[in-house]
């Protein structure tokens, strides 16, 4: 029986061996990674990582940021476009108005000397008619005519 232990111990001494080997190479290798790690070089990595994704964060918060302003921008942009060209219509509107006004006040003006001088002619048959009357003949239709200019110059001025 002995021979037999002996001949399993043997069955057991490489296996043995080879995981001590192992356990030896492991043990080394784990310790030059954990010195490694915690190596002033890895911290400094560390931190460097860390702050990086920190500046990421940073850098697409002020994409979205500049995303919106420029969004705001092209809205803006197009709100002033729509204004100019409305204070462009109401330019040309206004111009028209004031063409028309111009128009009017013309016509105003020689309806108004139209009618001063079909009055003058009016004056004149009744003078010719009655020279005595001419001088007790009320001007009540002259001024009338003359209130009614100025209340059409007054109405027609913007």
């Amino acid at each position: 029986m002995y021979v037999s232990m002996e001949t399993q111990w043997k069955k057991f001494l490489v296996p043995l061996a080879f995981l001590g080997a192992m356990v030896i190479i492991l043990s080394t290798l784990l310790g030059v990674y954990a010195y490694r790690a915690n190596s002033e070089a890895c911290q400094q990595g560390l931190v460097l990582h860390n702050e990086s994704q920190q500046l990421k964060k940073k850098l697409r918060q002020s994409q979205e940021s500049f995303l919106e302003m420029e969004a705001q921008w092209w809205s803006c942009g197009n709100i002033s476009r729509n204004l100019n060209n409305n204070l462009e219509e109401m330019t040309s509107q206004r111009e028209l108005l004031l063409s028309q006004l111009q128009k009017l006040k013309e016509e105003n003006q020689n309806l108004a000397e139209k009618l001063r001088n079909a009055e003058a002619a009016l004056q004149m048959q009744r003078e010719k008619k009655n020279p005595a009357e001419t001088s007790s003949a009320l001007p009540g239709p002259q001024i009338y005519s003359l209130l009614l200019s100025l209340g059409l110059a007054i109405a027609l001025i913007p």
